[in-house]
């Protein structure tokens, strides 16, 4: 039987539907223009024909609350995926990521990124920004994303924290900034995050 929506149509609906998942809300537009890599019309029109043909529901003059109406066996993978994996399925050592968890994966990278724009542009203090920090990487883990693509994530934060602390003191070495990150974390929360070393 013919899905009722198209193949473009199905790559948004599987977005929303794992976006939700995995952060408990529905995501802004502009995080589907960056995930999907169009402008903002487009993903404002693509919204408007899923809400048109009774995919999606919205209210009117809140922001995130679209809501998919099909189950989430009924939607696609997440775009490039082969399989119907609702999740990732975790991987062991040597197995390569499913396109599904590599596109989540792809996902988990875009709104670290953005959370150090945020971090850079608003001068947060490290004692709030690090545990947001974590608390946005354990929702993919918990989601369901394997060991290794929540090690990648860590290991990029790390990188992306070492860059913003170079930036303001040239001489700082990687090991310094990590003891720094590392030391606003609890003592459990921090053991995970040492091991993407």
């Amino acid at each position: 039987m013919k899905p009722p929506y198209t193949s473009r149509q199905g790559q948004f609906l599987a977005f929303i539907h794992h976006y939700a998942t995995l952060h408990g809300r529905p995501p802004a537009e502009a995080e589907m223009v960056q995930f999907f890599q169009v402008t903002p019309p487009t993903v404002h029109q693509m919204i408007l024909t899923l809400e048109r043909r009774g995919l999606i529901t919205r209210a009117p003059g809140q922001a995130r609350s679209i809501k998919t109406t099909l189950p989430p066996e009924k939607l696609p993978p997440l775009p490039g995926a082969s399989t119907g994996t609702p999740l990732p399925v975790r991987q062991t050592e040597g197995q390569q990521p499913t396109d599904t968890e590599a596109a989540v994966l792809r996902l988990g990278k875009i709104q670290i990124k953005d959370l150090f724009t945020h971090y850079d542009r608003n001068s947060l203090d490290d004692s709030e920004f690090i545990p947001l920090l974590d608390t946005l990487i354990e929702s993919f883990a918990r989601a369901g994303l394997s060991a290794l693509a929540v090690k990648e994530l860590r290991r990029q934060a790390c990188e992306f924290y070492h860059q913003c602390c170079q930036e303001a003191e040239l001489e700082s070495t990687m090991e310094s900034n990590m003891e720094l990150m590392f030391s606003y974390l609890p003592g459990p929360r921090r053991k995970l995050w040492l091991r993407w070393t």
